[in-house]
Formats: C-alpha cells, sequence, structure tokens
C-alpha cells in the first residue's frame, strides 16, 4: 500500500510536467524517426546522389571511354566550384594507363571540397577506380582485336561491362552461425537512440526529488515514518515502468510507423523473452543510474548539467553517436565501460543477430550489475540528505 501511494505521488508529479513528459517520450520518438530517415540508404545499398566535374587534357579513345564509363556511375557535371569534387587526366593518360599499378606517377588526379564526407569519397574512388579498370580491359581488348574500332563507343561499353559487372548476394552471420538477410538501416539506428532516450529519466527524476525537498514532501514522508529504502523503491519504480513504456512504443513505432513514411519496417527478430529480459535490465540500469544522479544534485541547474552531460558522455563512448566499428581501438576498449554500450550489444545481438535469451545474459548481466551499484550508493546518498531534513529548515 505504500508503495502504490508513492508510485501515485510520483505520477501526479510527473504528470504535471509536460516538459518531462516531452523529454522522455517525444523526444526520443524524433530522434528515433529523424535517424532512420538520416540512415535510410546507409544498409540498402542505393548509392547517394554523387557529382564530380571531369576535367580531360586529351581526347583520344582511352579517354572517351574513361568518360563514358565513369559517368554511368556517377553523374558529370559541365562547370565546377570550389564545392564540386573534380577528377582530372593528363594529356599522357593512355600512356599513363599502361603503367604498373606500382608506379609513382599517379594515372589522374582527385581533387575533393575539404568538407567531403568520407563516404562521399569512398565512393567516389571506387568509381574511378572501376571505370579505369574497365578502361584498361577495353584497351587490352582493342590492341587484340577483340574490339573494333568499328564498334560505337556504347557497344565498347556493353561488351565491356559485362566482363566487368557482378551480382552479389550480401548475407549476415547471426548468433548460431545462421545467415540471414541483411539488416536495415533501422535495426542499427533504432536500439541507439532508444537507449540513449532511456536513460534520460535522469533529468526528470533529479527534478522531481528536487520539487519534493524544496515543497516539503520530502520532511512530510519522513515524519510519516516510512522506511528510506521503501522511499527510494518508490522514487525508482515509476521511472523503470517508464522506461518498459518507452521500450515497448518505441519498438511498436518503428514497426508500425515507419514503413508509413516509406522506410523499412523495424524487424523484431530474436526471442521474445529476450527482449523482455533485455528491457527489464535496461530499464533497471537506467532509473538507478538515475537515482544516483538525482541524489547527488543540489539544484535544477546542476540536475540539467549532470544529467544531460553523463547522457552525451556515455552515449559518445558507448557506440550510439558513432558507431564503436569505426572507433580506434583505444576508444573501442573504453567504450566497454558504459552501460549504453552494454545495453546496445544487447540489442544489436537481439535486431541484427537473431539471437536469445542466453545471447544477450552477458549484456543483461552487466546492465543489472551496474544496477546494483548505483543503487546501493544512490540508497547511501539519498539516506544521509533524509537524515539531515529538520522541520526548522528546508534541506
Amino acid at each position: 500500500m505504500r508503495i502504490w501511494a508513492l508510485l501515485s505521488k510520483e505520477w501526479r508529479l510527473l504528470y504535471r510536467d509536460i516538459h518531462a513528459l516531452a523529454v522522455l517520450f517525444l523526444m526520443p520518438l524524433i530522434f528515433v524517426l529523424l535517424m532512420a530517415f538520416a540512415l535510410s540508404d546507409l544498409n540498402a545499398g542505393t548509392t547517394a546522389p554523387a557529382n564530380l566535374h571531369l576535367i580531360q587534357h586529351a581526347k583520344d579513345t582511352n579517354s572517351r571511354f574513361f568518360a563514358a564509363a565513369l559517368a554511368e556511375q556517377v553523374k558529370l557535371l559541365p562547370s565546377s566550384d570550389e564545392n564540386t569534387i573534380t577528377v582530372i587526366t593528363g594529356a599522357n593518360f593512355s600512356e599513363l594507363l599502361e603503367q604498373e599499378t606500382t608506379a609513382s606517377l599517379p594515372q589522374l588526379q582527385l581533387i575533393f571540397p575539404a568538407s567531403t564526407a568520407p563516404v562521399m569519397r569512398q565512393q567516389i574512388r571506387a568509381a574511378v577506380t572501376l571505370s579505369l579498370a574497365q578502361t584498361r580491359l577495353q584497351a587490352f581488348l582493342t590492341a587484340n582485336e577483340m574490339l573494333s574500332d568499328d564498334q560505337s563507343l556504347e557497344q565498347q561499353l556493353a561488351i565491356i561491362r559485362q566482363q566487368t559487372d557482378s551480382t552479389l548476394d550480401e548475407q549476415d552471420r547471426g548468433r548460431g552461425g545462421k545467415v540471414f538477410d541483411q539488416a536495415s538501416a533501422s535495426q542499427h539506428s533504432v536500439p541507439a537512440w532508444l537507449i540513449f532516450g532511456m536513460f534520460f529519466v535522469m533529468l526528470p527524476m533529479a527534478n522531481t526529488l528536487l520539487a519534493e525537498q524544496q515543497s516539503g514532501t520530502l520532511l512530510r514522508l519522513k515524519s510519516a515514518g516510512l522506511p528510506p529504502l521503501t522511499l527510494a523503491i518508490g522514487k525508482c519504480l515509476p521511472y523503470f515502468v517508464i522506461n518498459l513504456l518507452q521500450f515497448a512504443i518505441l519498438l511498436a513505432v518503428s514497426r508500425l510507423l515507419l514503413p508509413l513514411l516509406g522506410l523499412e519496417s523495424l524487424q523484431l527478430n530474436g526471442s521474445i523473452l529476450a527482449y523482455i529480459v533485455l528491457a527489464c535490465s535496461i530499464a533497471l540500469c537506467s532509473s538507478c543510474f538515475g537515482f544516483l544522479i538525482a541524489s547527488l544534485v543540489r539544484s535544477n541547474e546542476q540536475a540539467l548539467m549532470l544529467s544531460g552531460g553523463c547522457n552525451i558522455i556515455l552515449a559518445a563512448i558507448g557506440g550510439i553517436m558513432v558507431p564503436k566499428s569505426v572507433m580506434p581501438e583505444a576508444m573501442q576498449q573504453l567504450a566497454a565501460v558504459s552501460p549504453m554500450s552494454w545495453a546496445l550489444d544487447g540489442c544489436l545481438i537481439l535486431l541484427t543477430g537473431h539471437g536469445g535469451v542466453i545471447d544477450i545474459a552477458p549484456s543483461a548481466l552487466k546492465l543489472t550489475l551496474f544496477a546494483l551499484g548505483s543503487f546501493t550508493l544512490a540508497f547511501f546518498i539519498y539516506q544521509y540528505k533524509l537524515s539531515r531534513i529538520k522541520w526548522t529548515a528546508i534541506y
């Protein structure tokens, strides 16, 4: 009964705080949708729009073929400015084309604007490399009279394309060595921002605890003879439930809403029981860590800075903002200390690896141990604060 009364009190406090509800539900939803849109082409194999300007100082057959081969992969712009990627071939392009790949002289020059993203650079390099290889093959076949000068450029290009095009069946290997279709970008991006949103309970927890101290609610609860442990559990339990609601709602939205927006639906692969276990462990971890932050702060300014700072730092080193696979080795080792990294590993095991309870058990165990450690430390701080509360003054 006491716990139920405390839960009711927390719900009323949270219900009156529209900003806290927006932080807990609206912000993660916006993050999930925005990142799903932003990364929708990442795993789909869809080529991002790439434009470049080609400058050729030779007008021979090889140069014309190279231009035609390159135009099949990227859009060639008629003019350029400082923001345009430029490819320059020299007057001796045909001679350089025949040299060994280990030769010191480059066969062409690539000029990127300084702000060009690494992914775009890689795409342009791949297009140019393939076009060079096709041009070499065209020159070889022509020299061996397997291509005729009487054939049009389009006919030669079609023959070369038949020799160089390939079809790849790309699949993912999941848990137990089973092979599945390649996971969509939503399978990677949704869990990251879902976890990021769940850990934002730190801010409303800290604000409600401060409000209780400043309004005298905490003093009245102490006077009612409620044990500190009951008060502490009553503080964490509502946010544990909120975290579970966040988990369920965001997965449901990603599953049902994304297809209506033209994006790939989130596939809930893996065991249902594993989702429940993982959701409970993440919710326990974030609510207990939020209680620790709430017990430390003494003002709303401290609550905002500490909760927001911790959330962003844990996300940055935990692979939420930048995938761990692209981090240096030292950063990957640092990511191992972030509970968000453990939570993300568990989600990816389910969503992309089709795992089960046993597969996510290590992640769930780490999250639970972190939760117990955070709650224990927070409880002693909270108990100390309660002991200092007196009728004559508001702590």
